[in-house]
């Protein structure tokens, strides 16, 4: 398997195409609106369509495997366009923040009009598709609800857990089981997959407030906003340090991510097909901690300068 990185640089140009395609398409939406569409890493898309590689034993995509790819992008776009206006955020993708450019009443129809996309993608593939869509989109604004305004009455380890899971780990889980489903995957490989995706994108958010926590606007542990500042919470500076504590939860969600995939796969998934996507994940946090390439252990390093805790 190729570096994730490398293979997301390799599969870009035809999600954007297709994005592009449908976004155009009949004035599904306003032409302002496209070049936020066409910009982004597509890890999401990258891993759908990695995992849908991996099982079915190919090297281009199907046209369903595609447009599901498309569907996960287009559902985290909208997103994004919600999530500026709540945090306040004034830059998305290297260009101001769409609220800013059109306004906050003009960017909630933009929101509300890509949300409409992603079902346009999927429901040709039945309705099982399309339930699975709704669902994580509901998980999606459960958790940023939970983080904004506060969730339920739990350990913050716990509360953190249940939040990322929701606002970051339940479109990796989609994505995931669909590349699953798309390569014509039983049940049991289907679940054992959207178990690994919620762990991927898990890692993923733990690694992108990592980030956040050491850049200097990020302030003082009672200013941080939202999941930052409650992950702060789950690291005590006790016994290894704030910043080791911090590295290892990262490590801990990284590490048990592809092991998803062997143990509840029951052995129907071979370890030459499971075993690469602990790299996959490890470049995904890579690419969200430092925007590049990870390497032999050392991103883990990148992410908490102090060091981690010997295993």
């Amino acid at each position: 398997m190729i570096p994730f990185r490398e293979y997301l640089e390799r599969i870009r140009p035809a999600v954007n195409r297709r994005i592009e395609e449908v976004a155009s398409g009949e004035g599904a939406i306003d032409p302002g609106v496209l070049p936020l569409l066409v910009r982004g890493k597509r890890m999401r898309a990258g891993l759908l369509l990695c995992i849908h590689a991996g099982l079915a034993r190919t090297t281009v995509p199907t046209r369903q495997a595609l447009d599901l790819a498309c569907a996960v992008e287009l559902a985290h776009a909208a997103s994004l366009i919600l999530d500026d206006m709540l945090d306040g955020d004034t830059v998305r993708r290297g260009a101001p923040s769409l609220h800013l450019t059109r306004g906050e009443g003009r960017a909630v129809l933009d929101a509300v009009g890509i949300l409409a996309l992603p079902y346009v993608l999927a429901a040709p593939y039945g309705a099982g598709y399309v339930t699975m869509l709704a669902s994580a989109q509901q998980n999606m604004a459960r958790g940023v609800a939970w983080e904004m305004l506060g969730g339920p009455e739990l350990p913050a380890a716990e509360l953190y857990d249940a939040i990322i899971a929701r606002k970051t780990g339940c479109l990796f889980s989609l994505a995931a089981a669909w590349g699953a489903m798309a390569a014509g995957e039983e049940e049991t490989v289907v679940a054992a997959f959207a178990d690994f995706g919620l762990s991927a994108g898990k890692a993923m958010q733990i690694a992108d407030d990592i980030a956040d926590l050491q850049t200097p606007a990020a302030g003082s542990r009672d200013s941080l906003p939202g999941s930052e500042a409650l992950l702060l919470r789950c690291a005590s500076p006790g016994d290894n340090g704030t910043r080791q504590t911090l590295g290892w939860i990262l490590e801990r969600e990284t590490d048990g991510a592809a092991a998803r995939i062997a143990n509840e796969g029951r052995q129907r998934v071979p370890p030459e097909v499971w075993e690469p996507f602990g790299q996959v994940v490890r470049d995904i946090v890579g690419l969200t901690i430092a925007g590049g390439e990870p390497d032999d252990g050392t991103l883990f390093r990148v992410a908490c300068p102090d060091g981690l805790p010997q295993r």
